[in-house]
């Protein structure tokens, strides 16, 4: 526990401090782009794809929501603090009712301990509709969200093994399920990746073994009875490669992945057995060389868009490049899907 703190009070200190330098290098592939974000400190971290075709994009070291429109002009759709934002991570989007769902992170509560709460937009007009709870749920990491038919949302908690589960009209969120399936005791940081399978039965999970190459873990909750089963991979090179997912969704049946550890491959495949219970791994190292620590991608128009996070460097991935600058601007950088998946 003592270490977690230490690692906290670094990040915390270099969020605070950091100024930036500029000057990222552009790769010349006319299949690729890269979109540049407003901000020397945003850290991007979710990516998600509105019904109208924007981006929205938020900032670990920010709090911002950023917008990317169809000729990729960038403007805020939540502008730095703005909203009680501290920490954006997750996105999950109800098209139903038109609402995003924002896991709000923050290092430092009133208290000077760390915490979690869901921040809910209307995201066709920006505004804030409900934050819960109201006050930060202490000893918690939100991260990544997904939800059922029925409206019931579902986040990992990357500081234990817990996925918690609320409501737009619950007041507070409780713990859905816990089991040490959910945890990686060897690392502060364990449970990421989370979705729902495509026959809305199973939350698919994951487990990362963040600073070191393969171990990764992928889980799956049966919706109905709760019970926590280990997924067995297969293809034993992916396997050796695959650290655990930070993003990750489904698209025409087929898990996309953004491997946390992006240097032994950061786009990763999993194709499932009917019941979910097996899933075969394949790395998409076709575009690798435009990947700068990834942390989670989306696709719009046949193109994959995947955030640059850089997050190495305000957090210790045994890189060499904790408490070094990153390289300004911050970008998403997109890649045409078909040839990505080949």
């Amino acid at each position: 526990m003592k270490k977690i703190k230490l690692k906290i009070a670094g990040l915390l200190l270099l969020l605070l401090s950091y100024n930036g330098i500029s000057g990222q290098s552009i790769n010349t592939d006319k299949n690729i782009e890269h979109i540049s974000l407003k901000g020397n400190s945003v850290f991007p971290e979710g990516i998600i794809t509105l019904p109208n075709n924007d981006i929205l994009v938020g900032g670990f070291g920010d709090g911002s929501i950023q917008r990317i429109d169809k000729d990729n002009k960038v403007s805020f759709f939540s502008e730095p603090g703005q909203n009680g934002m501290v920490i954006a991570v997750g996105f999950h989007l109800d098209v139903k009712n038109n609402r995003l769902w924002v896991a709000n992170f923050n290092f430092k509560t009133e208290s000077g301990n760390p915490g979690s709460q869901f921040k809910v937009f209307d995201y066709t007009t920006g505004k804030l509709l409900k934050t819960i709870p109201e006050k930060f749920i202490e000893g918690t990491f939100f991260n990544e969200v997904t939800m059922d038919s029925d409206g019931k949302v579902f986040v990992s908690d990357t500081f234990g093994p817990h996925i918690w589960s609320t409501s737009f009209e619950s007041a507070n969120a409780s713990t859905f399920v816990t089991n040490d399936l959910l945890k990686n005791p060897e690392q502060p940081f364990g449970l990421n990746g989370l979705t729902i399978t495509p026959d809305r039965k199973f939350l698919i999970a994951s487990v990362m073994n963040r600073t070191i190459k393969g171990g990764g873990r992928l889980v799956r909750i049966d919706l109905a009875n709760k019970k926590v089963t280990p997924i067995e991979l297969k293809n034993d090179n992916a396997v050796d490669s695959f650290s655990g997912s930070d993003g990750m969704f489904f698209h025409k049946g087929q898990l996309i992945i953004v491997n946390v550890y992006s240097s032994s491959g950061a786009i990763f495949t999993a194709n499932f057995n009917k019941d979910f219970s097996e899933a075969t791994l394949q790395i998409k190292d076709k575009y690798q060389s435009v990947y700068d620590r990834p942390t989670a991608s989306t696709i719009r128009n046949g193109k994959f868009y995947t955030v640059n996070s850089q997050l190495n460097h305000i957090i210790d991935d045994k890189d060499g490049k904790m408490n070094t600058p990153p390289v300004l601007p911050f970008q998403v950088v997109s890649v045409p899907l078909k040839d990505l998946l080949k």
